[in-house]
């Protein structure tokens, strides 16, 4: 058994101390985070004196220091939480037990009427199984073989007959032994569903506290063994230039108990991390002579010493956790209907909302690399909202084309998503031969390359294309790094990243266009290139 001095001190003579009262708690809310949840319940208390109220069924193995008490127009006193307060009484069957049990009873007598015709049937065939026994018994007992033949053929049309009947007889009770199948199934299903409704009760916790006043008190605990995260169904379509996201959550529990008809709140806190920064100590340092002993090390004790001298305040691990605080910004998310979440589910799927989101549909090369584009749809998060990251379902006119992971997006941010490969547009990238080198003339202080990439449409559509590169980039006065490219570029430093350029084209169908990119590197001749 597990309390709290509070309840040591009830638990001498509880009914000398205060009036005592049993109630129940409902769960009304749950606020989910992406590791764990808060679970209101609400009581309705009517005392006008301080009474001691018993409300059992709380979760195996909830937390006091996480539970938390308030009264509306309720004062709270003491509080307690007890293992396994079990009823005085055994609680009478209820109805739905009850009528399990007489279908359980009502199956298993059909069932064995059926099989005690099926019986019969078989006893039949066995009672013809014996003429037949005992009509070749006679042929058996004849003076001689050409009298005991005499004798089967004198009974040759009963022992037929008895053949006949026996296997007739057996071919019935096949028969109806098969045809209760559905008689033996139903039966195993009205016992299942029996047992499921007499299996021992959970463990669970009683809470103790004592109370006054006419109103609604209101229980919080937290559980671990919950969270949800984000998914979407992100569906573009080509021709309207638009992107929509469908928003679901993937919750689960298994707290110990069924959260049903509960309002949920989906928050991106996370209330069981580390609410604080670590603590940066003081590193002391020692010049000693080449050939003195190495410093003693310094015991923990001693260092707290000297920071004390130096007022400094030391913490300790709990004291940085011991308050759970969000971090950042929390969102929260209110589902707009009463949900409900078993205890033990893996995973349970409800929808969120949509966002439509304007997209400029563009194809993405990266040729040094790869040989193929991929589609991709350049958007701005517009919405007033943070998009979570999580897993996402890619659909193009329609047809899913495969699954990604949404990166975190805030509100007003860019977002470029891809959309899988376009087979019909092909990329070559080539270091073309030049003076006799294989593309690359170096000399003791310049080196020169040459690059030509080809984009080939054979999709029958027109296609916007961007193609990605790169040429080196120096931060030396010394090496001197230049580079001309036909076309132009559309843009340098790409992303803030040194040296990747990018160009953006429209390749027509059945059309190709050619880059040509040369780089040269120079550097003084008494140095080398790395």
């Amino acid at each position: 058994m597990r309390f709290t001095l509070a309840a040591l001190a009830l638990s001498v003579a509880p009914g000398a101390l205060f009036a005592q009262q049993q109630a129940q708690a409902q769960i009304t809310h749950v606020t989910l985070y992406p590791q764990g949840a808060q679970v209101t319940r609400n009581v309705q208390i009517d005392a006008a004196e301080p009474t001691q109220i018993m409300i059992p069924g709380l979760p195996d193995g909830t937390d006091i220091n996480q539970l938390r008490l308030s009264g509306d127009s309720v004062e709270v006193g003491a509080v307690s939480l007890i293992d396994d307060r079990l009823p005085v009484s055994a609680p009478a069957p209820s109805e739905a037990e009850g009528a399990a049990r007489d279908k359980v009873e009502r199956l298993r007598t059909t069932l064995e009427d059926k099989e005690d015709e099926v019986a019969a049937i078989t006893a039949r065939a066995e009672a013809a199984e014996d003429r037949i026994a005992y009509i070749k018994g006679l042929a058996n007992v004849a003076a001689d073989p050409e009298q005991g033949l005499s004798i089967l053929d004198a009974l040759g049309a009963r022992l037929l007959a008895a053949r006949e009947d026996a296997v007739a007889a057996r071919a019935d009770a096949r028969r109806a032994d098969q045809a209760l199948e559905a008689d033996r199934d139903a039966l195993k299903a009205a016992r299942q569903a029996l047992e499921a409704l007499t299996e021992d009760a959970p463990a669970t916790d009683t809470l103790v506290a004592t109370v006054s006043g006419t109103g609604t008190l209101t229980i919080t605990t937290f559980t671990d063994a919950a969270g949800w995260a984000p998914s979407y169904d992100l569906r573009l379509d080509r021709a309207a230039g638009q992107m929509r996201m469908d928003r679901f959550v993937s919750v689960h529990q298994a707290s110990g108990e069924d959260w049903r008809g509960v309002d949920l709140t989906l928050s991106t806190a996370r209330p069981g991390e580390q609410a604080a920064p670590p603590d940066l100590w003081p590193i002391l340092r020692q010049a000693v002579a080449e050939n003195q002993d190495p410093p003693r090390p310094m015991p923990l004790s001693e260092g707290a010493t000297m920071l004390q001298m130096r007022g400094a305040s030391m913490k300790t691990m709990s004291d940085q956790v011991l308050t759970p605080q969000m971090q950042g910004v929390t969102l929260t998310y209110e589902y707009g209907s009463s949900a409900d979440i078993r205890n033990g589910v893996d995973a349970l799927r409800l929808s969120l909302d949509h966002l439509d989101l304007a997209a400029d549909v563009v194809a993405q090369a990266v040729p040094q690399l790869e040989n193929t584009a991929y589609m991709v749809a350049r958007m701005k998060n517009t919405s007033d909202q943070v998009l979570l990251p999580g897993q996402a379902a890619l659909y193009v006119d329609g047809a899913l084309v495969g699954h990604d992971m949404l990166s975190l997006t805030v509100a007003g941010a860019d977002l470029d998503q891809g959309f899988g490969a376009i087979d019909g547009l092909q990329l070559d990238r080539i270091v073309t031969r030049n003076s006799g080198d294989r593309g690359v003339i170096s000399k003791s202080n310049q080196q020169v390359e040459h690059v030509e990439i080809t984009v080939e449409n054979a999709t029958g559509t027109d296609w916007p294309v961007r193609v990605l590169d790169q040429v080196p980039y120096s931060e030396q006065e010394d090496l001197k790094i230049s580079y001309q490219a036909e076309p132009q570029v559309t843009e340098e430093n790409v992303d803030d990243q040194q040296g990747i350029l990018a160009w953006d084209l429209t390749v027509l169908a059945g059309e190709s266009q050619t880059i040509s990119l040369d780089s040269t590197l120079s550097w003084p001749g008494d140095k080398v290139l790395r």
